[in-house]
């Protein structure tokens, strides 16, 4: 039996080696990513780079509830398919994530360590 592959915007059959079934359907999961990420992108630099306020305003429940938010859109506009692409796909794309970082601690000049 051979192995259907599906669209990730439509679950029509697409062609084995793309994503998307047509042009539209890969600029439309796109586009809601994009208008959804850049929703999130806002809360999370909140809550890596201003901590105490991110706290008092409760971000990460309100990433949580927006996560929840979109799943729900999902089920009731996509038929319950995710909007999301697979977590090893993205990785893939983007080595340097896993890149070891060495942190190098600057000291005044002259100073013993």
């Amino acid at each position: 039996m051979a192995r259907v592959h599906a669209c990730l915007e439509c679950a029509n059959p697409r062609p084995e080696r793309s994503e998307f079934c047509s042009t539209r359907c890969r600029q439309k999961f796109n586009n809601r990513r994009k208008l959804r990420g850049a929703e999130l992108y806002d809360l999370y630099m909140a809550l890596r780079f201003e901590r105490d306020e991110a706290k008092r305003l409760g971000v990460f429940q309100l990433i949580n509830r927006m996560a929840s938010n979109f799943r729900q859109e999902d089920k009731a506009e996509r038929d319950g398919r995710r909007s999301w692409r697979k977590t090893q796909a993205v990785i893939e794309e983007r080595p340097y994530l896993r890149a070891v970082v060495t942190h190098v601690r600057i000291g005044r000049p002259g100073a013993a360590r």
